[in-house]
C-alpha cells in the first residue's frame, strides 16, 4: 500500500472517528454532565458552554491528529537535517519508533516507504563517506609513495653524476660506461613512472581519450617476445617465465605498444611482488571464433581479500606492513583501463601463499583504425 493512499485512509478514519467522537461528546455533555452541573438550556451563557465544549473537543483532536500524522514527519525531518549535516549514523529516536517485536509502530507505518527510503540513503550515504576517506588516505599513500619511487633513482642519477664530476678521482672508461649505464637505467625508469601517470590521468571511464593505434598483431610471437623481454630484465633473472601456447599462431586487430605495456606491467608485478624462484606461467588458448584468453598465473605469495578488492584502485599501493615492494598504485588500474580500451576483459583470483592468476580475454574480431 503506498504511502498516499494509506495516509488517505488514515485520515479518513480518524475524520470519521472525530465526527462520531464530537456527536458522543456533545450528546453526553448536554444529556448528562450539563444537568447535573445545573447548566439548562435557555439559561445565560448556555450557548458560550456548548461552543467551548465544542472547541475543546476539536483542540483535542487537533493535536491528536498532528501527533498521529505529524510526528513521524518530524522524526524524519530531524533524520534528514542529520544527514544533511554529516551524521550518518540513525538518530537516537529510532528505537522509539518499533514495538518490541521490531514492527513500525502504527503512525510510523504510515510512512514506512519513506522510513525505508531514508534509511537506505543513510546507509548509502555512509558507505560513500567511509570509501571517500579511505580514497583520500590512499592518495596521501600514493603521493608518499610516488615520490619514493621518484627520489630513489634520481638519487642513483645525481650520486653517479657527482662521481663522475668529482675531479679528484680519474674514472677509466669502463667505470664510466658503467655509471652512465646506470644514470640511463635510472632514468628510463623514471621515464616510465612519470609516463604511467600521464597515461592514467588521460584515461576516463569511456577510454575514448586513449591515443589508439590498432592494427593486425600475431599474438603468440607478440607474447614470445615480452616474456622475453622481461626474462632479460635484471630484477627477473631469479624466476622462471614460461609460455604454453595451445596454438601455433593468432592474429587479433590491437595497439601492439599498449597492449605490451599492459601485459607487462601485470608480468612485472608478478616479478616485484613475489620472492625469487617464484614460478610465472603464461598460457594463452582460444575462446571460440571471438575471443582469445591470457592466462598469467604465479605459485607466489598470492594476496588477501582487502588487496583483491583494492586491486585496480588508482591510489591504491597494497597493505601496509607488507614484506615485499609497493607499487605507485597505477600499474593494475592502467592495466584494466587499456585491456578495456581493447574490448576485453580483466579478472584476478587470488589466494594467500597459493599464487595468483589474472585472466585476460582479448576480442578477435576486426576494429576500425583510429588515431
Amino acid at each position: 500500500m503506498k504511502t498516499g493512499f494509506r495516509f488517505s485512509v488514515h485520515f479518513a478514519i480518524g475524520l470519521i472517528a472525530w465526527m462520531l467522537g464530537l456527536g458522543i461528546t456533545m450528546m453526553i455533555t448536554v444529556d448528562v454532565l450539563f444537568p447535573l452541573l445545573g447548566l439548562l438550556e435557555g439559561q445565560e451563557y448556555y450557548d458560550l458552554y456548548i461552543l467551548a465544549v465544542f472547541v475543546l473537543n476539536i483542540t483535542g483532536c487537533s493535536v491528536l491528529f498532528g501527533w498521529y500524522f505529524g510526528s513521524p514527519l518530524r522524526f524524519m525531518m530531524s533524520w534528514i537535517a542529520s544527514l544533511s549535516g554529516g551524521n550518518f549514523e540513525p538518530p537516537t529516536a529510532a528505537k522509539g519508533i518499533f514495538k518490541r517485536n521490531q514492527k513500525l509502530k502504527s503512525r510510523y507505518r504510515l510512512y514506512s516507504e519513506l522510513i525505508v527510503n531514508i534509511e537506505s540513503l543513510s546507509a548509502s550515504l555512509k558507505k560513500s563517506e567511509l570509501e571517500r576517506r579511505k580514497l583520500e588516505d590512499n592518495k596521501k599513500d600514493w603521493v608518499a609513495g610516488i615520490s619514493h619511487d621518484l627520489k630513489t633513482p634520481l638519487t642513483y642519477v645525481t650520486g653517479y653524476s657527482a662521481l663522475l664530476l668529482n675531479e679528484e678521482y680519474s674514472w677509466n672508461a669502463e667505470e664510466q660506461r658503467t655509471f652512465l649505464q646506470e644514470i640511463q637505467s635510472k632514468g628510463l625508469h623514471m621515464e616510465e613512472l612519470i609516463s604511467d601517470i600521464n597515461l592514467s590521468f588521460q584515461i576516463n571511464e569511456d577510454h575514448a581519450s586513449l591515443p589508439m593505434q590498432f592494427g593486425t598483431l600475431e599474438l603468440i610471437g607478440f607474447l614470445q617476445r615480452l616474456i622475453a623481454d622481461v626474462g632479460n630484465d635484471p630484477r627477473a633473472v631469479s624466476y622462471l617465465l614460461s609460455l604454453d601456447a595451445e596454438i601455433e599462431s593468432l592474429e587479433l586487430v590491437a595497439d601492439e605498444k599498449v597492449l605490451y605495456r599492459a601485459l607487462q606491467n601485470v608480468l612485472m608485478n608478478a616479478v616485484l611482488h613475489n620472492p625469487e624462484g617464484t614460478a610465472i606461467h603464461v598460457t594463452v588458448r582460444r575462446e571460440g571464433e571471438e575471443s582469445a584468453n591470457i592466462m598469467i598465473s604465479d605459485n607466489g605469495t598470492g594476496m588477501d581479500e582487502d588487496t583483491l578488492n583494492n586491486l585496480f584502485q588508482k591510489y591504491y599501493r597494497g597493505a601496509k606492513g607488507s614484506s615485499h615492494k609497493l607499487g605507485t598504485g597505477l600499474g593494475m588500474a592502467i592495466v584494466k583501463n587499456l585491456i578495456l580500451a581493447h574490448g576485453g576483459f580483466l579478472t584476478v583470483d587470488s589466494e594467500v601463499s597459493k599464487g595468483t592468476t589474472f585472466h585476460i580475454r582479448l576480442p578477435v574480431r576486426v576494429h576500425e583504425k583510429s588515431t
